[in-house]
């Protein structure tokens, strides 16, 4: 950890962290090192868990939304956050072949999901300025509108995470310690 953020823990912290960090082990089964160490910040936290439990309900498929978490992760260069979505998405029983190639940027052969992986890479390196074309190349491999904006939330959610790690230099939990990622050059 840096910058002075420290984890919190259920039982050693104010009552409004730990009636966060409850939800938090509800949510997840156990407290990640980054919800811990935002429960600085309740309203960070629960900010972060309301649009986590929206974005789960989108119209993308598990499988989807587990490549967008971990295209948006590896884009951003958020090693915590490839990290916990590769062990989200083992548990989601995605392919390993998938998450390994998302992990390291690799085109995945299935062309639909390579549309999704490509598009959502686009609106990380652009800042969401995509063009009409790709938008539309998008959309030709079945995706929709609401497809984009459902991304876009996705994002919203994944940058929160993403941001308050950088800021506080997240150690990685012990159980993520077998996905560590950093960026190969």
């Amino acid at each position: 950890m840096k910058n002075g953020y420290q984890i919190h823990n259920i039982e050693n912290t104010n009552p409004a962290s730990q009636a966060v960090l409850e939800k938090v082990m509800e949510h997840y089964r156990f407290v990640p090192n980054a919800l811990s160490a935002m429960a600085e910040s309740p309203e960070s936290v629960l900010a972060y868990l309301a649009l986590d439990e929206l974005v789960h309900t989108n119209t993308l498929t598990d499988e989807q939304r587990h490549i967008v978490f971990l295209t948006i992760s590896r884009e951003y260069d958020c090693s915590y956050c490839v990290a916990a979505h590769t062990a989200f998405a083992q548990m989601g029983k995605v392919d390993g072949q998938i998450v390994q190639n998302v992990r390291e940027g690799i085109p995945l052969s299935d062309p639909n999901l390579e549309a999704l992986r490509k598009f959502v890479t686009a609106l990380v390196e652009t800042g969401c300025h995509v063009s009409e074309e790709e938008i539309n190349e998008f959309l030709n491999c079945g995706y929709t509108r609401r497809h984009v904006l459902d991304i876009i939330s996705m994002m919203a959610n994944k940058l929160i995470a993403i941001f308050a790690n950088r800021i506080m230099g997240t150690d990685l939990d012990e159980m993520l310690q077998p996905v560590r990622w950093s960026r190969v050059a």
